[in-house]
């Protein structure tokens, strides 16, 4: 029976890397040291050949362990033909998070290992194990977190990789899950039949991680065909909220082309506000479309992922039905902003329909980049691809180097420049685009000519700074991370 399952399990995944039109493309595998990431190893060294594929183990550091375990991955992937790197991440290089966001910082850091592995290889697609446990077990996660169709809806079979700087082609990496179909028993099996060696992390029993213990609660209910909370069960409304999300996506696409304007080089989205200011603009007279479409511009704005609580969504939809409904019956209404699940709505004024940005950082969130040199690309808190480059035809010194700042931090240095460079820009710049609120959360450039120079401010407010090296001699782009797609497969 083993044996079938493997077959299966490697004509499946073929399939899958023909459909997604990844077969002369090499493949990035995700390997824990885990039954399930073992067992993908296995299927896709043989669905697509070991030299077609680069392995990636990230060692955490959390268990005395896992540096052994690391290592015996690595032995495994030369048994199979599979390059291998262990990325080891650096704790004392950050400060450590406490322990109820443990899961959350050292998945965050794990997916910028990755994706720097993807940049070394130029690599366009990491697969990783995900099975249809952890389907169910993300379900329920995002259910207890309120979230709505969109979150519940679940993993899809590709998104792009958290977190990632685009490749050669300029298109930003994918996750593809091609087990989501396979339980983990089926994995487990595939392993013991092939002689496989797995881990299991003792940590996933921690039941203080959320994670764990649902996974804990699933795992007790899964024997038992009448609970809720089995996997089957679970799974069925995953696939129920699946299908809703889908035909509400159809028509999202295009509404959000019509009323919502994509500012990709300052991360902002303006959504249309009715001409006559009393009826609901379109996007948001229906409740199930103005939920996905609030779904869709936060998720594209604060870049986090994982869709936005239904909880957050409701905030933000509770401002938009009270702004209108004030507004038709004549009374007073408040412009008071909307911050929360990172971003910061603005009610519409007559310069502006509704804004969303993302939520001013607090102190010290958003840390000063190291020294860059002229041609590297940056992704600047984790939402802005910022490159700075010669123009062509200028010759540029090789020790020019460039950082980027937070408003904050920028202000400690320069603040008479910028506050003139602003206002400079309120002249040519759009409303919108100088709110505070906007400007609050902007990169700052700087430039340093020689390395025992003092840097100089190059860029701010979406703008070259005049009589700076930038306004003559250098390309400075800033783009989201996410392009202008805010339609988004999670």
């Amino acid at each position: 029976m083993a044996a079938i399952a493997a077959s299966h399990a490697v004509s499946h995944v073929q399939n899958i890397i023909q459909r997604l039109q990844l077969g002369d493309k090499r493949l990035l595998l995700a390997v824990s040291g885990g039954a399930d990431s073992m067992a993908l190893a296995y299927i896709a060294s043989r669905a697509v050949g070991p030299r077609n594929c680069i392995a990636v183990t990230v060692d955490h550091g959390f268990r005395p362990e896992s540096a052994h375990e690391a290592a015996a991955v690595g032995r495994y992937m030369q048994k199979l033909g599979i390059q291998h790197e262990i990325r080891r991440l650096k704790w004392e290089e950050v400060q450590k998070p406490p322990v109820q966001r443990l899961e959350e910082v050292a998945r965050q850091r794990r997916y910028t290992e990755i994706g720097n592995v993807c940049q070394t290889y130029q690599v366009s697609a990491v697969l990783t194990g995900h099975h249809s446990g952890d389907q169910a077990e993300t379900f329920l996660f995002r259910f207890i977190r309120h979230s709505g169709i969109h979150g519940l809806s679940g993993m899809s079979l590709q998104t792009a990789l958290p977190f990632a700087l685009p490749a050669a082609d300029n298109k930003t990496p994918v996750i593809v899950r091609p087990l989501l179909d396979f339980d983990k028993r089926t994995l487990y099996s595939i392993c013991k039949a092939g002689g496989i060696e797995w881990f299991e992390d003792a940590s996933n029993s921690d039941t203080r991680f959320k994670r764990n213990m649902l996974r804990q609660i699933i795992r007790e209910a899964d024997d038992d065909d009448r609970s809720p909370f089995n996997v089957s069960s679970l799974l069925k409304v995953r696939k129920a909220m699946q299908g809703h999300r889908e035909v509400i996506d159809r028509g999202l696409a295009s509404l959000l082309d019509k009323h919502a304007t994509v500012r990709a080089d300052l991360g902002v989205v303006e959504l249309a506000a009715e001409t006559d200011g009393q009826q609901l603009p379109r996007w948001a007279s229906n409740p199930a479309v103005r939920e996905r479409a609030l779904a869709s511009v936060v998720g594209w704005v604060n870049c986090k992922d994982h869709p936005p609580e239904l909880a957050h969504l409701r905030q933000f939809e509770q401002l938009i039905v009270s702004f209108y409904k004030a507004r038709k019956a004549g009374a007073s209404i408040a412009q008071t902003p909307v911050s929360t699940a990172g971003v910061t709505m603005l009610p519409p004024t007559v310069r502006h329909g509704w804004l969303f940005c993302r939520q001013r950082p607090r102190a010290n969130e958003i840390q000063i980049t190291k020294d860059l040199a002229l041609g590297a690309t940056a992704l600047w808190d984790g939402r802005l691809l910022i490159c700075v480059q010669a123009k062509p035809g200028r010759s540029i010194p090789e020790a020019v180097t460039w950082r980027v700042y937070s408003q904050d931090a920028a202000m400690h240095k320069w603040a008479d420049q910028l506050l003139e460079h602003r206002r400079v820009c309120r002249k040519t710049h759009r409303p919108a685009d100088m709110h505070q609120a906007v400007l609050a959360v902007q990169p700052i450039i700087s430039v340093k000519p020689v390395p025992d120079a003092q840097p100089t401010l190059a860029f701010a407010f979406g703008s070259v700074c005049a009589e700076s090296l930038a306004a003559t001699d250098l390309d400075i782009s800033v783009r989201a991370v996410r392009g202008t797609d805010l339609v988004a497969r999670n």
